[in-house]
């Protein structure tokens, strides 16, 4: 399992150094278009530069020389099926919107399945040169450091950030926000799913919630979480998975009571059926 997190620090070391090369060139367009035009998109979200596709090419590169016989999975290629119990799911650019405004909260997210369980997780967000790296079984590392959850029990002392995740508008996250809000210390937004993820796994914010959710977004973040001692939901209390969903992950101790917030604010949709969560992963329309 080694030899496959030294894989994906490499892969996300590569992108990484070709994001912030860019960043700090402030070399970005939108995808198809020759020049930036903000006025253009709907959601923030919703944007997807040249950069996301030079990052994933550089990713791939690796993993297909050093796991040739591995499936991957990323958000911009989509699924390559090599009929492995392994894949790799893979967002190179996590934080697109952010990435295109000169915000540094962006980040490489890659994270290694086997048989439809998280077993290598890295986060690589390159401005901050901060490199997370979680194992199965052996914990989850900032730059080398092993990091823990918090340890906040006291809900009007909690730090919760979030994102719309996968939704098409702000309806749901802002009843989210606003439940939630009203009963701790703050909510914040930041902009990436693997970098809110990473937060809460090194005792940064006590949770993070997302709706409908993409697994390239969050597979690596939530073994980061797990493995720092966290605990990982949908809004209905289920184990997660590799389908779309809305997403808790928390310290554990206040995970309940953010459940039953959420509850209260009436986001909380009924779980996926059995015959939808048996369809293989697909790209989000």
């Amino acid at each position: 399992m080694e030899f496959y997190a030294d894989t994906a620090v490499k892969a996300a070391t590569k992108a990484g150094e070709t994001l912030l090369g860019n960043f700090r060139r402030h070399q970005a367009s939108v995808y198809g278009d020759e020049i930036l035009s903000v006025g253009n998109r709907s959601l923030s979200k919703e944007v997807t530069s040249s950069n996301d596709y030079e990052a994933d090419k550089a990713i791939i590169e690796v993993i297909s020389r050093e796991c040739s016989t591995h499936n991957l999975l990323t958000e911009e290629t989509g699924l390559i099926d090599n009929n492995s119990p392994y894949t790799w799911v893979v967002d190179p650019l996590d934080g697109s919107s952010n990435f295109l405004n000169h915000n540094p909260f962006f980040a490489v997210s890659i994270c290694l399945v086997y048989e439809n369980e998280p077993i290598t997780g890295v986060i690589f967000s390159p401005f901050m040169e901060e490199m997370v790296v979680a194992r199965k079984g052996h914990g989850c590392t900032l730059n080398g450091r092993k990091v823990n959850v918090s340890t906040t029990a006291e809900f009007e002392k909690t730090y919760i950030v979030g994102c719309p995740g996968g939704e098409k508008s702000n309806d749901r996250f802002s009843k989210m926000e606003y439940a939630l809000h009203s009963q701790i210390k703050d909510f914040r937004k930041i902009g990436s799913a693997a970098v809110e993820c990473y937060m809460v796994a090194a005792g940064r914010v006590d949770g993070f919630t997302t709706l409908n959710i993409s697994p390239w977004d969050v597979a690596a973040g939530v073994l980061a979480v797990q493995e720092a001692g966290g605990r990982v939901s949908d809004f209905n209390g289920n184990p997660w998975n590799l389908n779309k969903t809305d997403l808790l992950v928390s310290n554990g101790v206040v995970h309940e009571r953010i459940l039953k917030e959420l509850e209260n604010s009436g986001v909380v949709q009924n779980p996926p059926s059995m015959d939808a969560m048996a369809t293989r992963w697909q790209r989000s329309e």
